[in-house]
């Protein structure tokens, strides 16, 4: 038989073929003992009865009455999940790299990697002749700054003794406003360059905030001559982002707050939840593609950068009747079921559905809120 000839047989359709041979040797089983009452000459009511108009009437308390469950169809809410290829990245806020703020010479580095650091603990102690010049500046300025205070003190005492003139005065004030500014000009030089310094030139690099030291790009003893070269890299991955790229045939139900599920091939049985928190408002120009972006807590730190994750985002759609998988039966190509019309009373009934994953179905027509039909054994009243 050639591949063109070969029928391809859906999982849903197999499981229907199971239950039906359930039934027919369930049938089997109770035919011999029929069989006897008839040779005894015994006259017995059938467990189904047939009547003209396709309606079917179960006698109360047979074997096929005690095997038959009914239930209601019921209103459910579904959502259709759009699943894409993504990664676990650091949040940008929680991860800084800590760049030289002058010229120098490392002394030493007191991290490396994998390292805990606090807020506030030192990284490295660099000898920067920058430094040096900002933290002469500042002692000059502050030195300038207390005599400018002296000598305008020394001003007013002097005029209101009687002597000096207001021109002194004003010359005073002005000398101390100067001195005050570029006091604070050194100040902010000397603060800008580091948040330690000594008066030799050494400037200590402390940590911005508290993580795990992830990259160090420096030895003692190494000159930089680049203030934009990367030293230290401190990451907090408290928490992360898990980032997906969605197709552009699969964005038109996105918003932020959707329902996300994450699955990852380093938990193969474990599932994530979160919500959309971000969408990129620009497609990708060569991949057309969207970011999307959910927040995962990770306390435990088991959620690392870079690991791959799978981004299901769930899309409700609009409540529909739901019914389950066994209740189904194949009628000459159609799909049916046995709606109950009074007490052991039944009536075939096609129905259109939509397979989904799981064991119920969506029912799109044939069916009403409220009805009862056979769920279980169904197969039993399947005589064409």
């Amino acid at each position: 038989m050639s591949d063109s000839s070969r029928t391809l047989v859906s999982p849903h359709f197999l499981r229907i073929a199971m239950t039906a041979l359930t039934a027919v040797l369930f049938v089997v089983s109770v035919m011999p003992a029929r069989a006897g009452e008839k040779a005894a000459g015994t006259e017995t009511v059938p467990d189904v009865e047939h009547r003209p108009n396709g309606v079917l009437v179960v006698e109360p308390g047979s074997p096929v009455d005690k095997r038959l469950v009914v239930s209601t169809v019921n209103v459910s809410k579904w959502n259709r999940g759009t699943t894409s290829p993504g990664t676990i990245v650091a949040e940008p806020a929680r991860n800084v790299t800590v760049l030289p703020p002058a010229a120098g010479r490392i002394i030493d580095m007191t991290v490396k990697i994998g390292d805990h650091v606090q807020v506030g603990d030192e990284l490295a102690h660099i000898l920067s002749a920058d430094v040096a010049q900002a933290t002469a500046d500042e002692i000059k300025a502050r030195a300038d700054l207390d005599l400018a205070r002296r000598t305008l003190k020394r001003t007013q005492g002097v005029l209101s003794a009687g002597g000096g003139t207001t021109r002194d005065l004003e010359s005073a004030n002005t000398a101390l406003i100067e001195a005050e500014a570029e006091e604070d000009r050194a100040q902010t030089r000397l603060d800008a360059l580091s948040a330690s310094t000594t008066d030799s030139g050494v400037m200590t690099l402390k940590s911005p905030i508290e993580g795990d030291v992830s990259v160090v790009n420096a030895t003692a003893g190494m000159n930089i001559t680049d203030i934009t070269q990367t030293l230290v890299v401190v990451t907090s991955i408290d928490e992360v982002w898990a980032v997906a790229d969605v197709p552009e045939r699969d964005i038109a139900g996105l918003a932020l707050g959707q329902p996300v599920n994450l699955t990852m091939p380093a938990f193969p049985d474990k599932i994530f939840h979160s919500t959309v928190s971000g969408i990129t408002p620009i497609m990708q120009p060569d991949s057309q593609v969207l970011h999307v972006r959910a927040i995962l807590p990770n306390l435990d730190g088991k959620l690392h950068p870079n690991m791959y994750a799978n981004m299901t985002v769930m899309e409700p759609e609009p409540a529909t009747l739901s019914v389950p998988q066994s209740a189904l039966l194949m009628n000459n190509d159609a799909v049916t079921v046995f709606v109950e019309i009074k007490p052991h009373t039944f009536e075939r009934r096609a129905v259109r559905i939509i397979y989904d994953e799981g064991d119920n179905c969506r029912v799109l027509s044939g069916l009403n809120p409220g009805e009862r039909i056979v769920t279980s054994g169904a197969i039993l009243l399947n005589d064409d």
